[in-house]
């Protein structure tokens, strides 16, 4: 018979993916089915690759303030490049999906590349952290808050948590609004009469 905790890690994995599917499906469902409803070739415009640089210069340099004294050049340098090389993945998939979405405004594309994909990735990815927050507020000396240098009482602990949750939720409804403004110039043409010209 498993082990008991691997039972629950299979069953914890599994409903962080289920559950991961349906809060991105909810962050960006609006981009995502105008995406599949317009499917429009992918288009790259100029104002694409300025994003994607801003970018990598934001990851490098926060990856080399932070580690550049603690990690061996070389494991830095696997780092970085893993690190570089999940930004472009999460750019090109963002530039896919405006690009099929029909979202020609620079405005608005920059907004679901630099905002909506990535911070929708950041709620996903909090949603474990939160719960590992959450139980780690029950150990009097967990090695979780060690890490975070945060050495106060419950208390403390406890508003952090709730602090931290209620941001993520404010956050998940202002990415949701934002899904559905990146899309909304197309809304009103969609509306406007036709005129026909024969």
């Amino acid at each position: 018979m498993a082990p008991v905790w691997l039972i629950l890690g299979m069953f914890g994995f599994g409903a962080f993916v289920l559950g991961a599917m349906v809060l991105g499906n909810w962050l960006l469902g609006p981009v995502n089915r105008a995406a599949g409803r317009l499917n429009a070739p992918t288009r790259f415009v100029l104002t694409d690759i300025v994003w994607l640089m801003l970018q990598l210069q934001l990851v490098l340099g926060l990856l080399m303030m932070y580690f550049r004294d603690t990690i061996p050049m070389r494991p830095l340098l696997v780092i970085l490049g893993a690190w570089c090389l999940m930004v472009v993945v999460l750019w090109a998939a963002s530039v896919s999906v405006v690009s099929r979405a029909g979202i020609t405004r620079p405005l608005r594309r920059a907004t679901v590349i630099l905002v909506l994909v990535p911070l929708a990735l950041a709620e996903i990815m909090a949603v474990p952290v939160l719960l590992i927050a959450a139980i780690a507020v029950l150990s009097p000396d967990s090695a979780f808050w060690r890490a975070l240098n945060v050495a106060e009482g419950t208390e403390a602990r406890v508003a952090a948590v709730v602090a931290a949750a209620v941001s993520a939720v404010v956050i998940a409804f202002l990415l949701r609004w934002l899904s559905f403004w990146v899309l909304s110039p197309m809304a009103l043409a969609a509306k406007e009469p036709q005129i026909n010209h024969g």
